[in-house]
């Protein structure tokens, strides 16, 4: 009989155990979550505060010597993004005016983005001399210099 209840002790206890573990993982999860809540909640405060600074607020120095930092990492991706921009080689032809990604001639739509391609302008200008030029010219009126005409579609 003494080892039946010896035995039913330790079931017990092992079961109290497993069912203590069970909770304390689901504990640890609900904690988790809520740390993951209050990052974001941060983050959202961050980012008001910020908002803020950018429309000209001004808040203690701390706050303010932080903004300054958060100013020259801006002005760094910038130069770093214009640098990067400055890698790209010209697209030759036709260009998006949305997003700048190459077009064939006759493409209506950009295939990058999806916006309709605009008729392309004539240049008003000539391109020898940098006159203004009058609209349905076909020669220059300031130095003779023979207008490209644009093929129509």
């Amino acid at each position: 009989m003494a080892l039946r209840e010896t035995l039913n002790n330790l079931a017990a206890t092992a079961s109290s155990r497993a069912n203590n573990a069970i909770e304390a993982g689901r504990l640890h999860i609900k904690i988790s979550n809520e740390e993951r809540k209050i990052t974001e909640f941060i983050l959202n405060i961050g980012e008001l505060v910020l908002d803020k600074l950018d429309a000209g607020e001004s808040f203690d120095d701390e706050v303010m010597a932080l903004y300054s930092s958060v100013q020259a990492a801006r002005e760094v991706i910038a130069e770093a993004q214009a640098t990067i921009e400055s890698y790209r080689p010209a697209p030759e032809g036709a260009v998006c005016t949305a997003c700048g990604a190459p077009l064939s001639e006759e493409a209506k739509y950009c295939g990058q983005c999806g916006v309709k391609v605009e008729e392309p302008q004539r240049d008003p200008s000539c391109a020898a001399c940098g006159a203004l030029l009058e609209e349905d010219v076909k020669f220059c009126t300031s130095c003779g210099t023979k207008v490209e005409e644009k093929d129509e579609a």
